[in-house]
Formats: structure tokens, sequence, C-alpha cells
């Protein structure tokens, strides 16, 4: 990669992620089919851009964990006003679907499936956190049909229609 490449990546790959940032608290707010009692589905675009840099194989050219670290910050921050929740969702996850990455190729499916488990490792360590800081007072039956299941469902529909596009991007940025 050139480094005119290297720069330009570098600079369009976080300002992609805080369009995403911001967008994830606007579709909460805005979209609210998405979280009619008591079904709750939770947009994760940023979390999301994470799974698209480890699955197309970019994290190694970005200071990626500092942005994984720096946007749980601001999750925790701006949405919730608890420090640490989503900052450890977000290590968690970004860290468990790298560790699995080789295990999977870079198509749509098995990618997919990729963003799931990392969906799910991260949904679990936020319902966790809750629990044990008394945030959260429903049972992991509930939690797993109403919040879990709904947010996987819309997530996955939404990395998937935009699959394609961002791996265009990342071949023609890095």
């Amino acid at each position: 990669m050139a480094g005119w490449q290297l720069i330009r990546f570098q600079f369009i790959f976080p300002l992609i992620l805080l369009v995403l940032f911001l967008m994830d608290g606007n579709l909460a707010a805005s979209l609210g089919f998405l979280m009619k009692e008591p079904i709750h589905a939770m947009p994760m675009m940023t979390f999301t851009w994470l799974f698209y840099a480890i699955q197309f194989g970019v994290e190694k050219k970005l200071p990626y964990y500092t942005y994984v670290v720096l946007f749980g910050i601001l999750f925790d921050v701006f949405y919730t006003g608890i420090l640490g929740t989503y900052t450890l969702a977000f290590l968690v996850g970004t860290f468990a679907m790298e560790k699995l990455r080789p295990y999977f190729d870079e198509r749509m499916m098995s990618g997919l499936l990729l963003l799931l488990i990392g969906l799910m490792i991260y949904l679990f360590v936020t319902y966790v956190a809750g629990q044990l800081i008394g945030a959260a007072n429903l049972s992991l039956l509930a939690f797993i049909v109403y919040l879990f299941m709904p947010t996987a469902l819309f997530n996955l529909v939404v990395a998937a229609i935009f699959y394609y596009p961002a791996w265009g991007l990342f071949q023609r940025l890095g």
C-alpha cells in the first residue's frame, strides 16, 4: 500500500467510525419500531464497522484497539453514563472476532457467522455487567428473546446489506 493510501485510510476509517457512532444513537432514537415493548433491537453500526475491519484484514494497518477503546468510552459516556461497560464489551467482542477470524473465510455467510459470535459476546458482556451493577433486571431467557435475538437479526441484516460495499471500500482504501 502506498504511503498516501495509508494516510487516507487512517483518516477515513475513524471518520466513518465516528459517523456510525452518531448513527447508532440516532437510529435508536428515531426508529421507534425497533424499541417497541417488550422487544428491543439495538442498532450496532459501530461494532459492525469494527467487524468489517477484522473481516477484511485491515485492523493491522490501524491503531485498531485504540479506536475500540476510544469508541467504547464514547459509548459509555454518551449512551449509558456508566464507564467501562461498553468499553469492555467492545474489547472482548472485537478481540474474540479477531482470534476466531483465521477459522472463517471472506465469504459473506462466514463473515456474518463471525459477526453473530461477536454480537453474542458483546451483548452477553453488557448483560452480565448490567446484572453486576444492578442496571439490568431481566432474566437470561428474557434477555435472549427480547434483546439478543432482535438485535442480532437487525444487525445481521444491516451487515449483509453493507457487506460488499464495505468490502469494496476497504479494497479501494487499503
